[in-house]
């Protein structure tokens, strides 16, 4: 038996150590799972001694202000000597880390830290790893390329029995001065997966001076989160959905779960967390209605809790819509992203159209299910004409879909977006908006969001002290941030001018 710690820097969602950690207890490993520090979301003007991730996210939230999101404080001494103390309790004969590309920096600095106290090999996985293998083998003695639950049960096992390891498929290796790169894993059939371990007794919270015992991160608000399936049947270009089928082919990428694997799941959740909700954190839940035929009644007659989940404007109709409702689907979030067609097109590689958009808005909105949106602003490619027609797209929008944030667009390294945006920049073709212009259209944005009269909401456009000053919209706003998908949302209706 191995003894496997797994650090999670920040305490936000990500499912990746529950369902290594049952990965490893199903092969008999034994595991400890560390959650490390926490983020806060703070407006940019009052970031203070708080630091950024390394690809920082950022947006204009519906109370009309920009916030800067995962926040950090600087690692302090005492909470560093508090991980390094649960590690040591533990024993671990590997420390294994889920990284992505915006905590590079901060998991390299602690990995440097452990290792002065610490001499078992170090694995890092997750995206960072698998997108940027060049710069994350500096800190790390072992790379997961991609999915790691199979690289890390045959780890565990060539640590218990002693072996050489550097030849694990799916992984680069450090092996002396040479840094051994492994052919590619394929992909796993998702049934072979062993059910995520949230169990509390095998999680810890290190934060500040703080230690917390027997964690769960969804604990507060009673949610679970599960994802169904992996991958995504789109490949949209600022997505690592899309990355990764380049990197490892689209064939047989999009797979889901049994739902017999997935009730089982649902039941030990409901049992042994006592949740009073449930997250389907696929990439597009609604991707495949057939499927849904068979799991939307057996979910309400067996789980029967309110659920929340994501959408495309193509993969749901109103009759889909309905099912979802019937089974227990209270919210769901759709992906709009633009307002502009050639930037959907063009640009993000999501060529749809806006009326369908709107109508499959205006579906979930007569469905009764509550409604949000994800619409991405700050795009390199968008130009002041691009701006207006995302304003006017949201006039027609239904204003019943909610958002609590318009989010700038994070330009994530080797992503086909970020691709571009290092072409266009190399060619002088862009044309992007000033802050001024941004400032004004994102508070357009939102007040569009008002029940005013679009009469009305014209009129304020074309008055000039509103350019000169955005933040006078502000008044009008009378919609209310919602932080939670599952929170309460008041019905609203658009005045008539």
């Amino acid at each position: 038996m191995a003894k496997i710690a797994i650090v999670k820097l920040f305490n936000g969602l990500n499912l990746a150590p529950a369902q290594l950690a049952g990965q490893l207890r199903e092969a008999g490993h034994e595991v400890k799972v560390i959650y490390f520090k926490e983020t806060v979301a703070l407006p940019t003007d009052e970031i203070g001694d708080h630091l950024e991730l390394d690809y920082p996210g950022t947006g204009f939230v519906a109370n009309g202000k920009e916030y800067s999101v995962d926040l950090y404080k600087p690692i302090c001494d005492s909470e560093m000597q508090l991980l390094i103390e649960e590690l040591k309790d533990f024993n671990p004969d590997c420390i294994g880390y889920t990284v992505f590309s915006g905590l590079i920096k901060i998991c390299g600095e602690t990995s440097n830290r452990l290792r002065e106290h610490f001499d078992c090999p170090f694995i890092w996985g997750g995206p960072g790893p698998t997108l940027e293998p060049h710069k994350c083998i500096e800190y790390s003695d072992i790379l997961c390329i991609n999915e790691g639950e199979q690289v890390m049960v045959e780890l565990a096992a060539c640590l218990d029995a002693g072996t050489d390891y550097s030849t694990i498929q799916g992984t680069w290796c450090k092996r002396g001065e040479e840094v051994v790169k492994n052919e590619n894993r394929p992909l796993m059939k998702l049934d072979d997966l062993a059910q995520p371990d949230w169990a509390r007794e095998g999680y810890v919270f290190v934060n500040g001076d703080s230690v917390e015992r027997n964690y769960y991160p969804e604990n507060n608000s009673k949610t679970y989160s599960i994802m169904t399936q992996r991958g995504c049947p789109f490949s949209c270009h600022f997505c690592i959905e899309s990355k990764y089928q380049d990197m490892f082919g689209r064939k047989d990428s999009l797979r889901r779960k049994s739902i017999d694997m997935i009730m089982d799941e649902l039941r030990w959740a409901v049992k042994n967390l006592h949740i009073k909700r449930v997250m389907f954190y696929d990439d597009v839940f609604t991707v495949h209605p057939r499927w849904l035929e068979d799991f939307l009644p057996r979910y309400r007659d067996e789980i029967g809790l309110p659920f929340w989940c994501y959408s495309y404007p193509t993969t749901h109709d109103r009759a889909l819509l309905d099912k979802l409702k019937d089974a227990g689907c209270t919210a769901i979030t759709m992906g709009v992203q633009s307002g502009s067609e050639r930037v959907l097109k063009e640009n993000f590689n999501r060529p749809t159209k806006s009326d369908r958009v709107i109508a499959a808005a205006e579906e979930i909105v007569g469905s009764g299910i509550t409604g949000f949106y994800d619409l991405i602003t700050r795009v390199d490619f968008e130009t002041l004409d691009d701006l207006e027609e995302t304003f006017e797209f949201l006039l027609k929008f239904p204003i019943e879909m909610n958002t609590f944030m318009l989010p700038n667009m994070t330009s994530y390294p080797t992503y086909k977006y970020s691709e571009d945006v290092i072409a266009a920049e190399s060619a002088g073709t862009l044309n992007k908006p000033s802050e001024e212009d941004y400032d004004f259209y994102h508070h357009l944005y939102l007040l569009s969001r008002s029940t005013l009269p679009v009469e009305k909401i014209r009129e304020i456009k074309d008055d000039p002290k509103y350019r000169e000053t955005p933040s006078l919209m502000t008044e009008y706003f009378d919609h209310t941030p919602v932080i939670n998908f599952t929170d309460y949302v008041p019905k609203r209706e658009r005045q008539v001018g």
